[in-house]
């Protein structure tokens, strides 16, 4: 099974705007050939729309209660260091957050890594990839909390 995380934002930027600016401030990125994602050796970096015109609500909006605007996917890449894609995913996640007020980063979907709503930032505690949390503290990030999240999704 492949390890993805993805970041839902209720953000007013569009998805490759969300890619620019990941391409600029997260070193090692590159575009792909096609110029439509980013990559790394450890991962590859996709942005798109998280509403279809003409189309209710979408699974996470409705669990979550906030307008989703762009959905962001880390997926690592197998047989790679996920030490360096961790590292990637939380720049790149906490580079976007700046532009949201609200925001869930899902693991393989459904399980929360972290959320933010009304600009409060909160880490799943339960969830292995906190295991050591500090270039948050270290890296100037905005204050967060860190408490069990139980996922809706499950």
């Amino acid at each position: 099974m492949a390890l993805e995380y993805d970041l839902y934002l209720a953000a007013s930027m569009r998805p490759r705007q969300a890619l620019e600016l990941l391409a600029g401030q997260v070193d090692g990125l590159a575009w792909s050939e096609d110029g439509f994602c980013l990559v790394h050796e450890v991962v590859t970096i996709t942005a798109a729309e998280t509403r279809i015109p003409g189309r209710g609500p979408t699974v996470v909006e409705e669990v979550f209660g906030f307008d989703l605007k762009v959905g962001v996917g880390f997926r690592f890449v197998s047989n790679t260091d996920y030490g360096i894609f961790k590292q990637i995913m939380l720049r790149a996640t906490m580079l976007l957050l700046k532009h949201a007020q609200n925001a869930v980063l899902l693991f393989n979907g459904e399980i929360i890594a972290l959320q933010r709503f009304g600009g409060k930032l909160v880490l799943n505690a339960d969830h292995h990839i906190w295991d050591d949390d500090e270039w948050l503290k270290s890296g100037g990030a905005v204050p967060f909390e860190r408490r069990p999240l139980p996922s809706p999704l499950l």
